[in-house]
């Protein structure tokens, strides 16, 4: 069982699902943000909304004073999402700059909705250096379905789709 080994090696297979990775996470613009308590206790994950997916740095606008930006600075941090049978897992750390060109060029119409304006100090670009990720792609949802049935029928597990884990 399983599936067959990449003959071009372990480097090109690396390389293929970094970049499907990089394919499913791009183009995301919500995901659920996840840290640590400061005193370790618990997880906690938050909706955020991507402002800028730069390299392997995700950019998110949040403020200072809550606990997404409390709990990420300088802290391992995992951001998630789904996208039909598509889940994404991504490792990194976070760190927050308070650079005001920075939360300038991000800045939305969204963002002031939410935050007010773009000169409060409480606002902070938080960013999220991805260092690692794995996915689930299950492909589309009637594909899905036929290798469910047929795994039902043969007794067979069925082809859970692609999956990879990606050093960055």
């Amino acid at each position: 069982g399983g599936r067959p080994r990449d003959e071009r090696g372990p480097m090109a297979e690396q390389q293929d699902h970094t970049d499907a990775l990089r394919t499913l996470i791009e183009g995301q613009r919500f995901v659920m943000l996840t840290t640590s308590t400061v005193d370790g206790s618990k997880l906690v994950s938050r909706p955020m909304t991507i402002q800028e997916l730069d390299g392997w740095d995700a950019r998110f606008i949040t403020q200072a004073s809550n606990d997404a930006a409390e709990q990420s600075d300088g802290r391992a941090v995992n951001l998630s999402f789904m996208d039909g049978n598509t889940y994404v897992s991504l490792a990194g750390t976070g760190s927050v700059e308070r650079d005001p060109a920075k939360k300038r060029e991000l800045w939305s119409k969204l963002n002031e909705a939410f935050a007010g304006e773009v000169d409060d100090p409480n606002n902070v670009v938080l960013t999220v250096t991805i260092a690692s990720g794995e996915y689930w792609d299950g492909g589309n949802s009637v594909a899905q379905a036929i290798r469910v049935a047929k795994a039902a029928v043969t007794g067979e597990r069925p082809d859970g789709g692609a999956h990879g884990t990606v050093e960055v």
